[in-house]
Protein backbone atom coordinates (compact mmCIF):
# COMPACT_ATOMS: atom_id res chain seq x y z
CA UNK A 1 0.00 0.00 0.00
CA UNK A 2 1.65 3.08 -1.07
CA UNK A 3 0.91 6.41 0.93
CA UNK A 4 1.59 10.37 0.15
CA UNK A 5 4.36 10.84 2.59
CA UNK A 6 3.50 14.30 2.87
CA UNK A 7 3.55 14.92 6.71
CA UNK A 8 0.31 17.13 7.08
CA UNK A 9 -2.04 14.84 5.18
CA UNK A 10 -0.65 11.91 7.85
CA UNK A 11 -1.47 14.20 10.60
CA UNK A 12 -4.57 15.06 9.29
CA UNK A 13 -5.42 11.50 8.67
CA UNK A 14 -4.63 11.09 12.54
CA UNK A 15 -6.79 13.17 13.45
CA UNK A 16 -9.83 12.17 11.51
CA UNK A 17 -9.39 8.54 12.63
CA UNK A 18 -8.84 9.69 16.18
CA UNK A 19 -11.91 11.74 16.44
CA UNK A 20 -14.11 9.98 13.97
CA UNK A 21 -16.94 10.61 11.57
CA UNK A 22 -19.29 12.62 13.80
CA UNK A 23 -16.52 14.80 15.66
CA UNK A 24 -17.95 18.31 14.85
CA UNK A 25 -15.87 20.97 12.74
CA UNK A 26 -16.36 24.92 12.35
CA UNK A 27 -18.09 24.57 9.11
CA UNK A 28 -21.40 24.88 9.86
CA UNK A 29 -23.74 21.71 9.35
CA UNK A 30 -20.72 19.18 9.00
CA UNK A 31 -19.46 17.00 11.23
CA UNK A 32 -15.49 14.71 10.28
CA UNK A 33 -17.64 12.33 7.73
CA UNK A 34 -18.82 15.58 5.85
CA UNK A 35 -15.38 17.17 5.75
CA UNK A 36 -13.70 14.05 4.70
CA UNK A 37 -16.71 13.14 2.02
CA UNK A 38 -15.11 17.12 0.78
CA UNK A 39 -12.03 16.30 0.64
CA UNK A 40 -12.46 12.76 -0.85
CA UNK A 41 -14.68 14.43 -4.02
CA UNK A 42 -12.01 17.17 -4.78
CA UNK A 43 -9.08 14.61 -4.85
CA UNK A 44 -10.75 11.53 -6.47
CA UNK A 45 -14.31 11.54 -6.76
CA UNK A 46 -15.33 14.43 -8.96
CA UNK A 47 -16.21 12.69 -12.25
CA UNK A 48 -19.00 10.72 -9.61
CA UNK A 49 -20.00 13.95 -8.34
CA UNK A 50 -20.55 15.23 -11.62
CA UNK A 51 -22.59 12.26 -13.23
CA UNK A 52 -24.72 12.17 -10.16
CA UNK A 53 -26.08 15.08 -11.22
CA UNK A 54 -27.37 13.69 -14.36
CA UNK A 55 -30.53 12.10 -15.49
CA UNK A 56 -30.95 8.70 -16.38
CA UNK A 57 -28.76 4.97 -15.85
CA UNK A 58 -25.38 7.37 -15.68
CA UNK A 59 -26.63 9.35 -13.06
CA UNK A 60 -28.60 6.68 -11.00
CA UNK A 61 -24.85 4.10 -10.95
CA UNK A 62 -22.96 7.53 -9.76
CA UNK A 63 -25.15 7.76 -6.82
CA UNK A 64 -24.95 4.21 -6.10
CA UNK A 65 -21.21 4.57 -6.08
CA UNK A 66 -21.61 7.17 -3.65
CA UNK A 67 -23.62 5.51 -1.37
CA UNK A 68 -21.02 2.52 -1.36
CA UNK A 69 -18.36 4.94 -0.71
CA UNK A 70 -20.19 6.26 1.92
CA UNK A 71 -21.26 2.77 3.56
CA UNK A 72 -17.10 1.61 3.88
CA UNK A 73 -15.84 1.63 7.16
CA UNK A 74 -14.46 5.06 8.15
CA UNK A 75 -11.01 3.45 8.62
CA UNK A 76 -11.00 2.47 5.20
CA UNK A 77 -12.21 5.81 4.11
CA UNK A 78 -9.89 7.66 5.97
CA UNK A 79 -6.79 5.42 4.78
CA UNK A 80 -7.91 6.02 1.31
CA UNK A 81 -7.28 9.91 1.88
CA UNK A 82 -4.36 8.86 3.55
CA UNK A 83 -2.68 7.73 0.74
CA UNK A 84 -3.34 11.13 -1.62
CA UNK A 85 -4.86 12.16 -4.70
CA UNK A 86 -3.27 9.28 -6.71
CA UNK A 87 -2.85 10.62 -10.42
CA UNK A 88 -5.65 13.47 -10.04
CA UNK A 89 -4.10 17.05 -10.55
CA UNK A 90 -5.35 18.11 -7.78
CA UNK A 91 -1.76 16.89 -6.56
CA UNK A 92 -0.05 19.28 -8.30
CA UNK A 93 -2.05 22.07 -7.15
CA UNK A 94 -1.92 21.86 -3.36
CA UNK A 95 2.06 21.31 -3.70
CA UNK A 96 2.64 24.70 -6.10
CA UNK A 97 -0.17 26.38 -3.68
CA UNK A 98 1.58 25.15 0.01
CA UNK A 99 -1.17 22.70 0.51
CA UNK A 100 -3.35 25.72 1.79
CA UNK A 101 -6.48 23.47 1.51
CA UNK A 102 -5.53 20.58 4.22
CA UNK A 103 -3.62 23.15 6.63
CA UNK A 104 -7.45 24.77 6.47
CA UNK A 105 -9.52 22.17 6.71
CA UNK A 106 -7.23 20.28 9.16
CA UNK A 107 -8.12 23.47 11.50
CA UNK A 108 -11.64 23.36 10.57
CA UNK A 109 -11.51 19.88 12.52
CA UNK A 110 -9.05 20.15 15.10
CA UNK A 111 -10.40 23.60 16.01
CA UNK A 112 -13.85 22.76 16.37
CA UNK A 113 -13.02 20.35 19.52
CA UNK A 114 -13.25 21.46 23.41
CA UNK A 115 -9.73 22.65 24.47
CA UNK A 116 -7.95 22.32 21.39
CA UNK A 117 -4.74 24.08 21.36
CA UNK A 118 -2.49 25.79 18.57
CA UNK A 119 -0.21 22.68 17.00
CA UNK A 120 3.63 23.03 16.55
CA UNK A 121 4.06 23.20 12.68
CA UNK A 122 7.71 22.20 11.52
CA UNK A 123 9.71 24.11 9.54
CA UNK A 124 8.39 22.93 5.88
CA UNK A 125 5.02 22.97 7.64
CA UNK A 126 5.68 26.57 8.42
CA UNK A 127 6.91 27.02 4.98
CA UNK A 128 3.90 25.40 3.60
CA UNK A 129 1.57 28.10 5.22
CA UNK A 130 3.17 30.64 4.02
CA UNK A 131 3.27 29.77 0.49
CA UNK A 132 -0.34 29.29 0.98
CA UNK A 133 -1.20 32.08 2.14
CA UNK A 134 0.77 34.41 -0.42
CA UNK A 135 -0.69 32.71 -3.36
CA UNK A 136 -4.62 32.68 -1.53
CA UNK A 137 -4.93 35.74 0.15
CA UNK A 138 -4.71 37.56 -3.01
CA UNK A 139 -7.99 35.92 -4.33
CA UNK A 140 -9.51 35.08 -0.87
CA UNK A 141 -9.37 38.86 0.66
CA UNK A 142 -11.91 41.30 -0.72
CA UNK A 143 -11.68 44.41 1.15
CA UNK A 144 -11.33 48.29 0.31
CA UNK A 145 -8.42 48.62 2.96
CA UNK A 146 -4.67 48.49 2.07
CA UNK A 147 -3.70 45.16 4.59
CA UNK A 148 -0.10 44.55 5.93
CA UNK A 149 -0.12 40.91 7.10
CA UNK A 150 2.86 40.24 9.44
CA UNK A 151 4.86 36.71 10.63
CA UNK A 152 7.54 35.79 11.83
CA UNK A 153 8.45 34.48 8.22
CA UNK A 154 7.75 38.08 6.76
CA UNK A 155 5.19 40.87 5.67
CA UNK A 156 2.95 40.92 2.77
CA UNK A 157 1.54 43.55 0.69
CA UNK A 158 -2.18 43.49 -0.25
CA UNK A 159 -3.49 46.47 -1.93
CA UNK A 160 -6.97 48.10 -2.90
CA UNK A 161 -8.17 49.87 -5.46
CA UNK A 162 -10.57 51.95 -3.50
CA UNK A 163 -8.47 51.87 0.07
CA UNK A 164 -10.47 53.19 2.97
CA UNK A 165 -7.73 53.07 5.09
CA UNK A 166 -4.63 50.63 6.55
CA UNK A 167 -4.72 47.23 8.30
CA UNK A 168 -1.83 45.61 10.03
CA UNK A 169 -2.63 42.12 10.75
CA UNK A 170 -0.14 40.19 12.80
CA UNK A 171 0.37 36.39 13.90
CA UNK A 172 1.58 33.03 12.50
CA UNK A 173 1.75 32.15 8.92
CA UNK A 174 -1.19 29.59 9.50
CA UNK A 175 -3.38 31.89 11.83
CA UNK A 176 -2.81 34.47 8.97
CA UNK A 177 -3.88 31.26 6.59
CA UNK A 178 -7.33 30.88 8.70
CA UNK A 179 -7.98 34.82 8.82
CA UNK A 180 -7.96 35.41 5.23
CA UNK A 181 -9.90 32.52 4.74
CA UNK A 182 -12.48 34.34 7.14
CA UNK A 183 -12.63 32.11 9.95
CA UNK A 184 -11.92 34.80 12.52
CA UNK A 185 -13.33 32.88 15.29
CA UNK A 186 -10.80 30.58 15.71
CA UNK A 187 -7.51 32.51 14.12
CA UNK A 188 -5.51 34.05 16.34
CA UNK A 189 -4.13 36.94 15.03
CA UNK A 190 -3.88 40.73 16.43
CA UNK A 191 -5.87 43.19 14.10
CA UNK A 192 -4.82 47.00 13.94
CA UNK A 193 -6.30 50.00 11.67
CA UNK A 194 -7.61 53.15 11.20
CA UNK A 195 -11.35 53.30 11.62
CA UNK A 196 -12.00 53.45 7.90
CA UNK A 197 -10.06 50.29 7.15
CA UNK A 198 -12.04 48.60 10.46
CA UNK A 199 -14.91 49.71 9.01
CA UNK A 200 -14.13 48.10 5.42
CA UNK A 201 -13.12 45.23 6.83
CA UNK A 202 -16.28 44.51 8.51
CA UNK A 203 -18.06 45.29 4.90
CA UNK A 204 -15.68 43.13 3.18
CA UNK A 205 -15.09 39.66 2.24
CA UNK A 206 -12.85 36.88 3.30
CA UNK A 207 -12.80 33.17 2.10
CA UNK A 208 -13.27 31.43 -1.61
Amino acid sequence: MTTSHDPEREQFATTFQALGPQAPTILPGWDAADLLEHLSDRERDTPVVMAARLPGPLGRRAKTVREEQRARPWSERVERFRQGPGRSPVGAVDRLSGQGELLIHHEDLRRAQKDWEPRALSADQQAQAWRALTLLSRISVHVAADISLVSPRGGLQLRSRRSAGSLRVHGEALELLLWASGRDEVAQVRVHGDEGAIRALAEGRRGM
